[in-house]
């Protein structure tokens, strides 16, 4: 059984970097200005994100890609994507970062 704490604190790691990663996301800030915020070195969060989507694509067999279900109130528009028989609408504001994973994400459907 004391194998198993490590295991689990690890599992606590990763769902609170989970969480944190995709509040991110779902935010109208870019990384660093939400990375500010909430008192967290950018350095850390990119690792986290790496290390957190690096698990999920394994697990998963294909890539996990954070976004909102819905735009935030206010949110406009800004390009919306056709690649293959795959569709995603991309909002203002969303980073460099978000819309690469996404177009590589349409690619794989």
């Amino acid at each position: 059984m004391v194998k198993d704490l490590p295991a689990l604190s690890r599992e606590q790691r990763k769902a609170e970097w989970s969480r944190r990663i995709s509040e991110c996301r779902s935010s109208s800030l870019t990384v660093r200005e939400w990375c500010k915020q909430h008192g967290i070195n950018e350095k850390t969060y990119y690792y986290w994100q790496h290390r957190i989507w690096k698990s999920l694509k394994k697990a998963q067999g294909s890539q996990f890609v954070p976004v909102p279900a819905l735009p935030e109130a206010g949110q406009r528009l800004a390009a919306r994507i056709h690649i293959g028989g795959a569709e995603a609408e991309i909002y203002a504001g969303a980073d460099e970062t978000v819309v690469e994973t996404i177009c590589r994400s349409l690619k794989q459907c």
